[in-house]
């Protein structure tokens, strides 16, 4: 058996390498993700007039005719189907009044040289009287609002009326005519925010199933206690924690070229080199990181590097990098 004195050197050791380097934070950072669906960058997609509570379902058609993409990367050329409708000669016979049929709009569609069409439908639209159930603050303590929760805060037992938009939308291929998938969106309308912010927010979310798209992402940071530049580092992880990554990275940075061995400014920065899309350094520099330590948080961290430069990659339709992928696969 493992001695008294044994076992309190083991755990001695183990105190000393987490304040030394493994203890870590959190930071938000945005992060590009691949299509929901399938990528229509610069393809012609024809949305129809949508099925569902006219009340919404018309104002949603106008945003996603309003809101097409347009920016680098991410354009799609977005056309009203009912004017696909008016250059034709004949119009077939709909199935449901007000609406052209599939058969009858896959057959304009062709004509008119469109790639793909987007069909919605509002699934409903209701205002739900939700029970909050929080801690209460502590009077003490100044009052921070949480903006990821708007509802946060609000005393329990307190009643609140929040409206959810469910739309469920088909991508379908002309040249294929079969759907590709069916996607439920659900937009949930922000304290403060009318219906018209609402719609808009919905159809940002549908385009988000056909184009790249940045997401929100949590990423670990290094955060040593007792090591040579712990303290510098520490402040740079405040100003990533806050969004600042452009202060963070410069805080390392100093660490690292005082400290050349410092590997958890190392590891930061290779989280900074993925908030500016640098994959290419964040994987040298998380490998540089591991050489000097094989900390755990080291290896999870080269994974996630390396799975959100596939997104990346994935996203925009890009080759695989030279030397191909070493920490995940698909």
């Amino acid at each position: 058996m493992e001695s008294l004195r044994g076992r309190i050197i083991r755990i001695g050791i183990g105190v000393i390498g987490l304040l030394l380097g493994g203890c870590q934070a959190a930071a938000p950072i945005h992060v590009w993700a691949p299509p929901t669906i399938q990528s229509a960058v610069a393809k012609r997609i024809a949305i129809p007039p949508l099925a569902g509570d006219p009340e919404v379902a018309g104002p949603l058609h106008a945003a996603m005719l309003r809101q097409q993409p347009r920016g680098d990367g991410l354009q799609v050329i977005a056309l009203d189907a009912k004017t696909l409708e008016s250059n034709q000669t004949i119009r077939l016979a709909s199935a449901t009044e007000g609406q052209t049929s599939d058969i009858a709009l896959l057959s304009l569609a062709r004509s008119s040289g469109v790639d793909f069409i987007l069909q919605g439908e509002v699934m409903s639209t209701r205002d739900a009287a939700v029970r909050r159930s929080v801690a209460r603050p502590d009077p003490m303590l100044p009052s921070r609002p949480n903006v990821l929760d708007p509802l946060a805060g609000i005393p329990p037992e307190i009643e609140t009326e929040e409206s959810l938009l469910r739309v469920s939308w088909n991508l379908i291929e002309v040249a294929g005519t079969q759907p590709l998938s069916g996607q439920p969106v659900v937009t949930r309308r922000l304290l403060g925010q009318d219906e018209a912010a609402m719609v808009s927010a919905a159809a940002e979310a549908a385009w988000q199933l056909v184009i790249p798209h940045v997401v929100q992402d949590q990423a670990q940071l290094a955060a040593p206690r007792l090591a040579l530049g712990s303290a510098a580092i520490r402040r740079g992880n405040e100003a990533a924690a806050h969004g600042d990554w452009l202060q963070a990275e410069q805080r390392w940075s100093e660490v690292l070229r005082q400290r050349p061995r410092q590997h958890a400014a190392m590891h930061n920065l290779a989280v900074a080199a993925v908030a500016r899309q640098d994959y290419q350094a964040a994987r040298r520099l998380i490998a540089q990181a591991l050489q000097l330590s094989s900390s755990p948080l080291y290896q999870d961290s080269a994974v996630w590097i390396e799975q959100r430069q596939r997104d990346y990659h994935l996203a925009f339709r890009l080759p695989d990098p030279p030397g191909g992928w070493a920490a995940t696969r698909r």
